[in-house]
């Protein structure tokens, strides 16, 4: 009955079964309205039958400690949908679904949980943690608890600080500046 108690209950039931001192990342999204692929199956052996264009949403990270990671996934009771969850390493393309497959997961206890244990995760790559349905009408909010040794952090995206701005800003002024200077000091020997 892990469904009737709803999302934020079922994230406490994991988060309890967390040990004391391992980190803790939750990963929330929807995967309504999100774009489709063919999944495959948790052994990535074959391709779905059942879910053949059926929504995805990737979570990618990285961890800060090399180890043994434990993730839960719940689809929100509201939603009444049937969750999967993937893990690849290194990289993501929904067209190659069988390439870098790491574990897959349907239900894991109940229908609308899934999730893996004992996932060795080292420093320095990248995980996809892709939520996906069952089927091809299987899609709503989640929630992806991570936990482990260290923390699951999203990619760093580097955007200069304003003050950055405005020396590039002068700098492809200058670039400019000295291209049309230089061409208007061409001189035509013809």
């Amino acid at each position: 009955m892990l469904k009737t108690i709803g999302l934020a209950g079922a994230l406490l039931l994991g988060l309890a079964a967390a040990p004391v001192q391992a980190a803790i990342t939750i990963f929330e999204g929807t995967t309504e309205g999100a774009p489709t692929w063919n999944r495959p199956l948790a052994d990535f052996s074959d391709l779905s039958a059942v879910g053949t264009d059926v929504a995805y949403v990737v979570d990618s990270f990285t961890v800060t400690v090399s180890g043994s990671y434990d993730f839960l996934e719940v689809a929100d009771a509201e939603d009444s949908w049937d969750n999967y969850l993937f893990l690849y390493a290194g990289s993501f393309d929904p067209l190659a679904p069988f390439a870098n497959g790491v574990a897959g997961n349907d239900d894991f206890g109940a229908i609308g949980i899934s999730g893996f244990t004992g996932i060795s995760l080292m420093t320095g790559i990248t995980y996809f943690a892709v939520t996906t349905g069952f089927g091809n009408f299987d899609f709503g909010k989640y929630a992806l608890v991570i936990t482990g040794p260290g923390a699951a952090v999203p990619p760093v995206t580097v955007v200069p600080e304003p003050a950055s701005w405005g020396m590039i800003l002068a700098g492809l002024g200058a670039v400019g500046y000295a291209l049309r200077r230089q061409n208007s000091l061409k001189v035509s020997f013809g």
